[in-house]
């Protein structure tokens, strides 16, 4: 299949990528294992394999983990299980899995605020993003989605802007995880709008839409996958979508660009990684066995269907990709000035 990301190729960034590229992979090489504890790739796995996801069950990183891992399963001939270990926007989960052993049975299911966009918007970290962790490849390019509850006065991302700026302060939204697109896609649009809402940080989605529901918080942006079950039951309206043209999953749903902000895209992933120092050829070997199964027609409807858009990278590839995502996200971060308490 071909893929969705690719690395900026203007020159400055290129050579920025290329600098970051060669720093990852001089630190992720780590010292050199011992030949005993370094598993013959065509042996691995011979034992199942943990995918830890670092946020609560239901979310998008969560889902896109769990219909890869099936489909995984009869290719790798071993059990692969998915592990939630939800806590402090992802940290608890991502410090977790920096410690595992480095030997190919712990697969950490990152995001682009985890992995590429925190270490900007947090001082203490209890992990460090680039040394800590061996890229693999990525999963999904993840859209995002603004809803309000089906009660809601705003009938689009039009009314809600005017509402906010008309009544400073009175719209409350959630933040499922910060430093996830769908926050600071959401914070790049209150800056460049100046929507004066205060934003609400939860440890999940489903805690976030369950508060929407409720009255608590007036919007929230966040992945459609996890949201698109509550709007396609009528639980949840769906005012405008961060993808850079109309998703399948919710073809009447405007984008943010048509809704008054021309060229507004932002997009998130989900990818694997390993604990740095992982054996190089599994690293490889389980990039190549995603690539596979992305080659079945069913489970790309599937992830399409809940609208995710299903990518995969070689390592390399991938390398580069985070590196260029971590220039792009950390001007993003600095413009708008955003900042995070924890």
């Amino acid at each position: 299949m071909n893929p969705l990301f690719t690395v900026p190729q203007s020159s400055p960034v290129r050579r920025a990528v290329l600098a970051c590229v060669a720093v990852m992979l001089a630190l992720a090489a780590g010292p050199a294992l011992p030949q005993g504890n370094v598993e013959a790739p065509e042996a691995w796995p011979s034992r199942p394999v943990r995918f830890l996801v670092p946020f609560a069950a239901g979310g998008g990183a969560d889902i896109a983990a769990r219909l890869v891992a099936n489909a995984l399963e009869p290719v790798l001939g071993q059990r692969i299980v998915v592990e939630n270990r939800a806590g402090s926007q992802g940290a608890i989960g991502a410090q977790i899995a920096s410690k595992a052993a480095p030997d190919g049975y712990t697969v950490f299911v990152g995001t682009i605020g985890i992995n590429a966009v925190n270490q900007y918007l947090f001082a203490d970290l209890p992990y460090d993003p680039v040394r800590d962790f061996a890229p693999v490849t990525v999963l999904t390019k993840t859209n995002n989605v603004l809803t309000v509850a089906p009660d809601s006065p705003f009938k689009s991302l039009g009314d809600l802007i005017r509402f906010s700026k008309q009544n400073p302060d009175k719209l409350n939204y959630g933040i499922p995880a910060a430093g996830d697109t769908a926050h600071l896609s959401f914070e790049q649009m209150k800056h460049e709008a100046g929507i004066p809402a205060i934003g609400v940080p939860y440890n999940s989605v489903p805690g976030s839409m369950t508060d929407l529901m409720g009255g608590r918080i007036q919007f929230l942006m966040a992945a459609v996958v996890a949201q698109y079950p509550l709007i396609a039951a009528g639980r949840l309206r769906p005012l405008a979508v961060t993808s850079a043209s109309r998703l399948q999953a919710l073809p009447g749903v405007p984008t943010v660009a048509e809704s008054g902000f021309p060229g507004f895209e932002a997009s998130g992933w989900t990818g694997l990684f390993m604990p740095a120092g992982a054996p190089q050829a599994i690293v490889n070997k389980l990039a190549a066995s995603v690539a596979h199964v992305y080659r079945q027609p069913e489970l790309i409807a599937s992830m399409n269907a809940r609208g995710f858009e299903p990518a995969a990278l070689s390592p390399p590839e991938f390398t580069a990709f985070v590196a260029a995502q971590r220039i792009k996200w950390s001007k993003v971060i600095h413009d708008a000035r955003i900042r995070i308490e924890r």
